[in-house]
């Protein structure tokens, strides 16, 4: 998916919406040339405005490379929660399957978002609250839905956050193979990638549910 940088218009004299034109603009940069080639000022000539209007809103590269990994996990958390919403009172299993699909299709549909979020180019020395807030109530989605599930019984009893976070790195780590290009042909084809996550969310819902014979 390219990534659109809004524009201030020629005959305005504020951009309407520079923050987040910014971070697009920011997010386009990493994804050409990774954190090297980001800086205020070529956001800003991105964005069409001057050299210091990004100072507005950022004190420097790192405080804008924060606010992309923030913006990512918000609609991360809002994409979790869209993929179980129309469930109504469906069983946690297919709910916890379809919040399985639905991070794998975040992850290649926002792929530069996931980089940034995950992949170690935010200065964790200088993290702000709102981006930990932002990625906490993401993981917030899942682990709730894996509460119910222990406190209900569909699930086996144990740790909630042994088993969410389970659940977790198993998509995970499928969703940064995609993002990476690094699952070997033909499974990063669309249709084997499918069959393949459908195989491992089968794996996952047996784990969490069937205790290992001993």
């Amino acid at each position: 998916m390219g990534i659109r940088v809004p524009k201030k218009a020629a005959d305005t004299y504020q951009h309407g919406n520079l923050r987040h034109a910014l971070i697009q603009a920011g997010l386009r940069l990493l994804s050409e040339g990774g954190v090297h080639s980001l800086s205020l000022r070529a956001a800003a000539q991105l964005a069409g405005v001057s050299h210091a209007a990004p100072y507005r809103h950022f004190a420097d590269k790192e405080a804008l490379v924060a606010a992309i990994a923030e913006e990512g996990f918000v609609l991360f958390a809002s994409c979790l929660r869209a993929s179980v919403a129309p469930m109504g009172g469906a069983s946690v299993i297919p709910r916890l399957q379809a919040m399985g699909a639905a991070y794998v299709s975040f992850a290649q549909e926002h792929p530069d978002y996931v980089r940034v979020m995950f992949g170690g180019v935010v200065d964790k020395a200088r993290m702000p609250p709102s981006l930990l807030a932002a990625g906490q109530a993401a993981y917030g989605v899942l682990r709730e839905l894996v509460e119910e599930g222990i406190v209900s019984g569909a699930l086996r009893e144990g740790d909630v956050d042994q088993m969410a976070l389970s659940c977790w790195s198993l998509v995970h780590g499928f969703s940064m193979l995609i993002v990476e290009r690094t699952l070997p042909p033909p499974l990063h084809e669309v249709g084997p990638a499918a069959k393949t996550l459908e195989a491992l969310l089968t794996l996952l819902v047996y784990g969490i549910t069937k205790r290992p014979e001993l």
